[in-house]
């Protein structure tokens, strides 16, 4: 910059006169936050013509954005800083971790890659209709995910979300004065026709449910070992657990004996109390359940570990004996006895596995369709379908949607959207025309 030769204050202060050497013109020195300052010649080198195009020039230049570093700021860039900002808001509470993991997902699996797509480089390629084709780009796109599987689009539900954080992107853009904001364009959502759960998760309907409870029964009789029967039968009360308490299969299997409680109310029914951790999808919550099936659970437990314990000791004896060793395929030492149920164990732990682990999801999903098959229904119900009919349940029994939604960790719009199709069986007594009733109105209008 060139050395400055004269300088006045104008306009309260807000800028200055400034006369550089080896320049003609007057230049009016307008500071910007950030100790930034725009400059702009007047055109004039009389002070008294200075002072009167100040204001005009002023207010020309206030209403731009500063043209500092915004064509040489990177989409890439501003998109980090982005996620930066998420995960401030994790540091300070605001969201879990799990949650800015999936905004990270959004920007660099989809909307990075979008913007290169349609040219945007720079924060100023972006123009007012540059993201208005983002819906239609990922309905048409024929493979998703890390490992590229076919597909026939994108969920709406997945791509709205990639839009809501987009929004939230450019917004905090131009609140960091990065971006015009006369070049903010608003990006449409896409339609969403799909019918959720009842697709990839459908509930079992009343009837459905009893048929699959009876063949669930049945799973751990006319076993004649002890230990093969608990093992069955932990199986059941993982399904009767998951349905009455609708928690997602990561949520029940990160639940710690400590994170529970069973209390009896003063109508006398029994209530579970389950504390989800806030590492889960949506963070921190308090789940009510039905008692009997907590306490079922744990009660489980507790047999569990005896049989186990039974187990060790008659093991032990065989290694006192030296008969140990015509089992060569087991340890050839004592095992110590296992501890009780402490309050960091899994609540659905399973004392036969190493190190108190709780089943895999591909055993449990192993079981679930052992079942499934010997009712031969034919919808394709999965381990989620539990969760799902928790939800359905609850709706056909009159509980309130917001009241439902808070307990699984949804918002009442999904719930809503989800399961939209209960409302006419909700109001089955309003619905349908009748023979009777139309006479009747017909009747009254004569």
């Amino acid at each position: 910059m060139p050395k400055i030769q004269f300088k006045e204050a104008t306009l309260n202060g807000e800028a200055d006169l400034i006369a550089y050497a080896d320049r003609e013109y007057i230049y009016l020195r307008i500071k910007r936050p950030g100790r930034r300052y725009t400059n702009i010649s007047l055109e004039t080198s009389d002070l008294r013509t200075a002072h009167k195009k100040a204001l005009g020039a002023y207010s020309a230049v206030m209403n731009e954005p500063p043209k500092s570093k915004n064509r040489k700021f990177s989409f890439e860039n501003a998109c980090a800083k982005y996620l930066e900002h998420k995960f401030k808001e994790v540091e300070r509470g605001k969201i879990n971790q799990r949650s800015a993991a999936t905004y990270e997902q959004r920007v660099y699996q989809r909307i990075i890659p979008f913007s290169k797509s349609v040219g945007i480089k720079s924060i100023g390629d972006i123009q007012k209709d540059s993201f208005e084709g983002y819906g239609d780009y990922y309905l048409d796109v024929k493979t998703k995910g890390k490992w590229k599987k076919t597909a026939n689009g994108l969920s709406a539900s997945t791509i709205n979300s990639d839009i809501t954080t987009l929004n939230e992107l450019l917004n905090l853009l131009v609140k960091w004065e990065l971006l015009d904001p006369r070049k903010r364009g608003e990006i449409p959502k896409v339609l969403d026709k799909k019918a959720y759960r009842e697709e990839s998760n459908p509930a079992f309907l009343p009837d459905e449910f009893e048929r699959f409870k009876e063949e669930l029964y049945r799973h751990d009789q006319d076993l004649l070992d002890e230990i093969e029967r608990w093992k069955r039968r932990w199986f059941i009360n993982w399904v009767l657990f998951q349905y009455q308490s609708g928690c997602r299969c990561h949520e029940s299997h990160n639940l710690r004996i400590g994170d529970t409680q069973i209390q009896v109310r003063p109508n006398g029914k029994v209530k579970g109390i389950l504390e989800i951790a806030p590492t889960t999808k949506t963070g921190r919550r308090t789940v009510i359940m039905n008692g009997n099936t907590l306490r079922k659970v744990k009660s489980h437990l507790n047999k569990g570990i005896k049989l186990r314990n039974a187990e060790i000791q008659r093991h032990n004896q065989l290694v006192v004996n030296g008969e140990i060793k015509n089992f060569k395929w087991r340890s050839q030492c004592e095992i110590s006895i296992m501890e009780s149920a402490r309050k960091d164990d899994f609540l659905l732990m399973n004392p036969f596995l190493e190190g108190r682990k709780v089943y895999s999801i591909e055993h449990i999903r192993g079981w679930m369709n052992d079942v499934l098959d010997k009712c031969s229904f034919e919808k394709r119900f999965t381990l989620h379908s539990l969760r799902s009919t928790h939800v359905t349940h609850a709706l056909l029994r009159g509980y309130r949607t917001r009241v439902v939604a808070d307990n699984v960790g949804n918002s009442q719009a999904e719930i809503e959207r989800t399961y939209y199709r209960l409302s006419n069986i909700l109001n089955i007594d309003e619905l349908g025309f009748h023979k009777d009733a139309v006479e009747d109105a017909l009747l009254l209008n004569e």
